[in-house]
Order: C-alpha cells, then sequence, then structure tokens
C-alpha cells in the first residue's frame, strides 16, 4: 500500500487514555465536524454518516487496536482505505502519527486530492488534541 499523507501531533494525555478515546466510534463526532452520525453495524463496525460533502458521505468503518495501532478500515464509499493511527510514548506525551493508505483505485489524481486530504485530516487532529487535553486537565 502506497500512502497518501501522513500527519503528527503531540497531545498531552496518557497514551491508554487516547487509545481508549479513538476506539470508542461516538467519540468521533466530537473531533470530526464532518461526521454528522455513527451507527453500529456489527462488532468494531460503524456507519459513518457525514453531514457535508465529501468522498465518502456514507462509509462503513471497522476500528481496532492492533499493538500500538489503532486500524481504521473503509470498505465502502469512493474512496477506500486504512486509516492508521499509531501510537507511543514520548517524554509524558503521546505522540500520533497518523497515515493514510488509499484501497482502492479513485480514478481520482491523488497528487491532487493528498494536500487537501492531509490539511482537512490535520484539522482534525488539533482538535482531537484539544479535547484530549481540556479531559485531561479535569481530571
Amino acid at each position: 500500500m502506497e500512502k497518501l499523507f501522513q500527519n503528527e501531533i503531540l497531545i498531552k494525555a496518557d497514551k491508554n487514555s487516547v487509545q481508549q478515546f479513538l476506539l470508542t466510534a461516538p467519540n468521533w463526532l466530537k473531533w470530526n465536524w464532518a461526521i454528522g452520525k455513527i451507527e453500529p453495524v456489527a462488532k468494531n463496525t460503524y456507519a459513518i454518516h457525514r453531514d457535508v460533502d465529501a468522498l465518502n458521505k456514507d462509509e462503513i468503518v471497522e476500528i481496532k487496536a492492533l499493538n500500538n495501532k489503532i486500524v481504521c478500515k473503509s470498505t465502502t464509499g469512493r474512496l477506500e482505505y486504512q486509516l492508521i493511527f499509531e501510537l507511543a510514548e514520548q517524554a509524558g506525551l503521546t505522540k500520533i502519527t497518523e497515515t493514510l493508505y488509499p484501497t482502492n483505485n479513485l480514478h481520482l489524481p491523488l497528487t491532487l486530492l493528498a494536500p487537501i486530504a492531509k490539511h482537512a485530516f490535520n484539522q482534525n487532529l488539533q482538535v482531537l488534541k484539544d479535547l484530549l487535553e481540556v479531559q485531561v486537565t479535569k481530571l
């Protein structure tokens, strides 16, 4: 698989908290502004609906933990992909490395799509960081 893009961010929260937050699909509504609805369809598998125009307005996504990674696999929609969050502890912080791997042929110029997608996903990561850091300060 060839990656479309990669983002990194440091969060003032422990790795286990970040992992649990990412594994809990309804939490995605809190940090991904485009998602309007998430419904479970099977174990670790969710129907995601976006309220805005997107490559995948509706999709089915499986979310699972694998070692120090959260793997999100979309098998429906125009863009099928694996979105992988690698989690690492770093000086009391959690480093998230987010990588998107398309798994189907979109018939679109990915060189044009990559910077737009990278920017949008990075904005969502910043919201995730802010949300988790506020939760940590409340503890």
